[in-house]
């Protein structure tokens, strides 16, 4: 389990016993707001993004207890792409190439979908699109195969909790491998009732109806200490 800290700092700590097993120390200059666990299997690799704007790639698979991850071949601290604070990741899969494509959201108000080669120093952006809010959380809720969605494309549907902008619903449809770069975004709900900074959300599936049009969602906000509980009319 990956911990993210105020000063900067990520601890790896053990589920069992929650000891701190390994430590990142100064992966981000300030507070560290989230880490995700990538989906290779071969190699133990952790993403962090922090309140410096910087998205990093640590590779834990050889760390001693204590480490400076940027003196690792495999570390990539990518400083450019990122307006603001990196708030949410979503690793989503590897390729057979190797190569992996995860989702961030930032305080810039941009989901990304980028594209990351192992041992490159930047990520690749593959698609950014402004959400109008701050983008303090994701979470991936399902996705279709190519043959589901008819466009020959994977879908994935992602829940945002977009702060003062309220929550987005979005699919992000990924191309076939010939047209790699061909990826988009649509926005199919939008939740706007909360009257102060949206910072969670979640959905529940309606197990029987087993489709995401029957989704029950659950939002919070900060100041106004709301909690919504709504469904989502696709358009």
């Amino acid at each position: 389990m990956a911990v993210t800290l105020s000063n900067g700092d990520v601890a790896i700590l053990d589920t069992e016993d929650l000891k701190v097993r390994h430590t990142l120390p100064g992966a981000h200059s300030l507070e560290a707001w989230v880490a995700a666990w990538s989906p290779l299997r071969e190699r133990l690799v952790l993403y962090s993004g922090g309140d410096d704007s910087v998205l990093c790639r640590h590779d834990c698979s050889n760390q001693q207890e204590s480490c400076v991850a940027r003196n690792h071949a495999d570390f990539m601290r990518d400083t450019k792409l990122h307006g603001a604070g990196v708030t949410a990741i979503i690793p989503l899969c590897v390729d057979q190439d190797g190569k992996e494509i995860i989702i961030t959201g930032s305080y810039d108000e941009y989901v990304r979908v980028l594209q990351i080669t192992p041992g490159s120093k930047r990520a690749k952006l593959l698609l950014d699109q402004r959400m109008d809010g701050g983008v303090w959380q994701l979470r991936l809720l399902n996705y279709s195969q190519p043959s589901d969605t008819g466009s020959g494309k994977l879908c994935y549907w992602i829940l945002a909790s977009c702060m003062h902008a309220g929550c987005r619903v979005m699919k992000i449809f990924r191309p076939p491998p010939e047209k790699e770069e061909d990826w988009s975004l649509q926005v199919v709900g939008k939740f706007e009732e909360h009257e102060s900074m949206n910072y969670a959300s979640d959905a529940q599936q309606d197990l029987q109806a087993g489709d995401l049009k029957d989704l029950t969602f659950i939002s919070t906000s900060f100041y106004d200490r709301k909690l919504c509980v709504w469904k989502l009319e696709e358009t």
